[in-house]
């Protein structure tokens, strides 16, 4: 836990890192810009992720921009879909974390962010407060080969209280464990690029260690143009390993009972049951005396299908949720985590 000194330093850096960019193209500037803010929250009774999106879309002008919500919940399987907000229902605030999406919305005050969720059939609602508890992590200027680099804000872990109200049953959290990251850049879905991300956070909220690990790769994994994996000891980064440091492999892929696909009708261009998702998961990391081993497993797999924005292809996002494993030693000190996780594959 965290005293009340770091956490007024907390909200303070995050005031000045974590808010809306907004696209160039408001300005007369660059398009095809995208920016969105993900959080994944887990309890022992569900999991929950929501993702808040804005995009640059030419259907409405040169600076026109489409908002897209995706909001999926699991408790024995994977739940929910993606609504496209648009018009006066949608409102993003440049420079602070303040937006609404139709009748959702997220911002960043008080040191906390509050974040609600409504879908418009009803099926999922949420009303949640989730404060951060270790320090954000900014990663710039990441390559993606064939164009412009992207940005990305990681703030690892926060705890959360509220409520999510699933097909009708309320589900309360109290200091439940939380991810948020911030996307932005120029690219364009189809492009030759995917990514691997996933993060390790212990339920108890009194044990010290945090962990966040990404991998950019060209589309067909075959190049690794980035990866980082880091560790946080209570608020504050512990220690990095980076590129050749660390090794990633995958063992078979996995046989999913059944896919969530999201929205639906993308289901009619991306059919049947494959996915392209290993059975299991190892990242290793060496740096000096400093060494990790992670694996994760996945269980359960929800697919959002998004059209390629220069040809008729769709680009997939897995969010996968499995259990996950830690056994690492830094500075001397043995780390253990065991936990659930959610991480995420996007590629064909």
């Amino acid at each position: 836990m965290i005293d009340g000194a770091t956490e007024a330093t907390l909200e303070r850096l995050i005031d000045r890192i974590d808010y809306f960019r907004r696209s160039p193209a408001r300005a007369g500037g660059r398009g095809s810009f995208k920016e969105w803010m993900h959080f994944c929250v887990y309890s022992d009774s569900l999991d929950l992720l929501v993702n808040f999106s804005e995009v640059d879309d030419p259907r409405r002008g040169p600076a026109g921009s489409v908002g897209r919500m995706t909001v999926l919940a699991r408790t024995d399987r994977w739940r929910g879909g993606v609504e496209e907000i648009a018009g006066e229902a949608l409102r993003v605030e440049g420079g602070k974390v303040a937006a609404r999406f139709g009748d959702s919305s997220v911002r960043f005050e008080g040191g906390r962010y509050h974040v609600r969720v409504a879908l418009a059939d009803h099926s999922i609602a949420a009303e949640l407060t989730l404060r951060p508890i270790t320090t954000p992590a900014p990663i710039h200027n990441v390559s993606v080969g064939d164009g412009p680099p992207i940005h990305w804000i990681v703030i690892p872990r926060l705890l959360t209280s509220g409520t999510v109200t699933l097909n009708g049953r309320v589900h309360h959290l109290h200091d439940a464990p939380a991810y948020h990251d911030h996307n932005w850049g120029h690219f364009g879905w189809g492009r030759d690029f995917a990514w691997e991300w996933g993060f390790g956070l212990p339920i108890d909220p009194n044990h010290p260690w945090s962990f966040v690990f990404a991998r950019l790769s060209n589309r067909g994994r075959t190049r690794t143009r980035m990866q980082t994996l880091f560790l946080w000891r209570g608020a504050h980064a512990a220690c990095a390993f980076r590129d050749a440091q660390i090794e990633v492999r995958h063992h078979g892929l996995l046989r999913a009972a059944r896919l969530h696909k999201v929205p639906p009708v993308m289901s009619l261009l991306s059919p049947g049951g494959a996915c392209d998702v290993p059975a299991r998961m190892e990242i290793s990391a060496r740096n000096g005396e400093d060494s990790v081993h992670v694996e994760f497993t996945p269980s359960d797999v929800a697919q959002v299908i998004i059209p390629n924005d220069d040809d008729l292809g769709v680009t997939i996002i897995n969010e996968v949720a499995g259990r996950f494993a830690l056994d690492a030693e830094i500075r001397g000190e043995p780390v253990r985590i065991r936990c659930p996780s959610i991480f995420e594959f996007l590629g064909d």
